[in-house]
């Protein structure tokens, strides 16, 4: 990860203070995920779409935008963007988090 300068002049750091920031920064970032919707097609064959991306906070809440950028939520949690997408008939909504390094390769139902 590398820290974009704006101008602005370079704060004097203490040795290993620019490691702790990062750890903090690191420590506290929310973590990105995606709101896949599956359908069927008209053919009957199984897609799926971004339908929106997400940050889930520590505090388990989340802010959510539609690919397209038409819409912001705020959630009480991630899961609820998939419920919300669940809820459209004949689709079924999931949560995909691309850092995730698991069996399921992030994707939770």
């Amino acid at each position: 990860m590398t820290t974009v300068s704006l101008g602005l002049p370079k704060p004097e750091r203490p040795d290993g203070f620019t490691a702790e920031i990062h750890a903090l920064v690191d420590a506290t970032a929310p973590r990105l995920f995606a709101v896949v919707e599956e359908y069927t097609t008209e053919a009957g064959d199984r897609d799926a779409r971004v339908a929106a991306w997400g940050l889930a906070h520590k505090d388990g809440s989340a802010q959510v935008a539609t690919e397209s950028g038409g819409l912001r939520m705020s959630l009480r949690n991630p899961e609820r963007a998939a419920q919300l997408i669940s809820m459209c008939p004949g689709s079924v909504g999931s949560l995909v988090w691309p850092q995730a390094e698991s069996d399921t390769g992030g994707l939770h139902a």
